[in-house]
């Protein structure tokens, strides 16, 4: 379907000089005639993934006065930045003993869609320059729990990021060697 869609692009791009040159085309529409198959996605605003926190605090029934803090980076490679949100206030809602809850919303054709909620939250996050399927990694420091403390990499998993980082594998180096991005804070 796609090669069909391609061959039929280029012979309408073949086509349309011949066409100009008759007088049925003008030059202007053919420079702004570009099949919707070649545009490029729109990288979503800020205020566009606003109105997507604020549709997950409605459907999640969270507190009006809820607080975040957000990051935006590429993490599918798809030259679109998703977000990387920290909830953070009111405290007694997002966090716990443990640390708080992060959302990621991957990016789409000017919109946002929630992809993995996950607990248990503590800066720095460190968005790294690996990958596990196709989605980067992302190091955060657990803390704060019964357990011993440990840098986990929180690794896709071909839905989401992990819900609960507790049985994560401990990464066995500082997450400053993961390179990539130190976010929040």
């Amino acid at each position: 379907m796609k090669s069909t869609k391609f061959i039929l692009a280029a012979i309408a791009a073949l086509a349309l000089p011949s066409l100009a040159a008759c007088g049925g085309v003008e030059k202007e529409e053919l420079a702004y005639a570009a099949p919707d198959m070649f545009r490029a996605a729109i990288d979503p605003s800020d205020a566009k993934l606003q109105a997507s926190i604020a549709a997950f605090l409605a459907q999640r029934q969270g507190p009006a006065n809820s607080q975040y803090e957000y990051t935006r980076a590429d993490l599918n490679n798809d030259g679109l930045r998703e977000a990387v949100v920290i909830f953070n206030l009111p405290h007694s809602y997002w966090c716990g003993w443990s640390g708080c809850t992060m959302a990621v919303f991957q990016a789409g054709d000017n919109t946002f869609q929630l992809v993995s909620e996950t607990t248990r939250i503590r800066g720095p996050i460190q968005i790294a320059d690996t990958s596990t399927d196709g989605w980067r990694d992302i190091g955060i420091r657990l803390s704060g729990t019964s357990n011993y403390d440990k840098n986990v990499l929180l690794q896709f998993n071909g839905v989401g990021y992990p819900e609960n980082p507790l049985d994560a594998a401990e990464a066995p180096f500082d997450l400053a060697l993961l390179g990539g991005l130190r976010v929040l804070p």
